[in-house]
């Protein structure tokens, strides 16, 4: 008499263990793909420490959902280095709209010509193109509550 090998529960455990890993992959993907955005269209406007400016073009319906008080991630040129902004305006126009961002923390050398080195500057030179970010996975109430110590 043969027997015939029959799947065990354990396998079956294994491959919906993994079926659920895969999903839940897939559903963080897609989430941060539709919650952070990002805009490679900015330019500064005002390089005045601490009132630098930046102006960032989303799509309209990108831009909708954006509100002032909102985190801002910004890289200058090819440097990679993260400044910390806050949106402070939205102004939508037919297909595009503009985002207004303030520059809330030190640039570091943000900005400066590769290979040039020295103490670090505040400001960010006018008419430098950059890319900015805006993730709205943080809620706003989280970001406006002293953290814990």
């Amino acid at each position: 008499m043969s027997s015939k090998p029959s799947l065990r529960s354990g396998w079956i455990l294994v491959v919906g263990l993994i079926g659920l890993c895969v999903l839940g992959t897939w559903l963080t993907s897609r989430n941060y793909r539709a919650q952070v955005l990002t805009s490679t269209r900015a330019t500064v406007l005002e390089n005045m420490w601490p009132e630098s400016k930046i102006s960032a073009q989303f799509a309209a319906g990108e831009a909708s959902r954006m509100r002032p008080g909102m985190v801002a991630r910004i890289t200058v040129g090819n440097d990679k280095t993260l400044i910390p902004g806050r949106i402070f305006s939205v102004g939508t126009v037919t297909n595009a709209a503009t985002v207004m961002i303030s520059v809330t923390g030190d640039v570091g050398n943000a900005g400066r010509p590769a290979g040039e080195t020295g103490k670090p500057h505040h400001y960010l030179p006018a008419g430098a193109e950059c890319a900015v970010t805006i993730d709205m996975t943080i809620p706003r109430e989280a970001l406006a509550s002293p953290s814990p110590r």
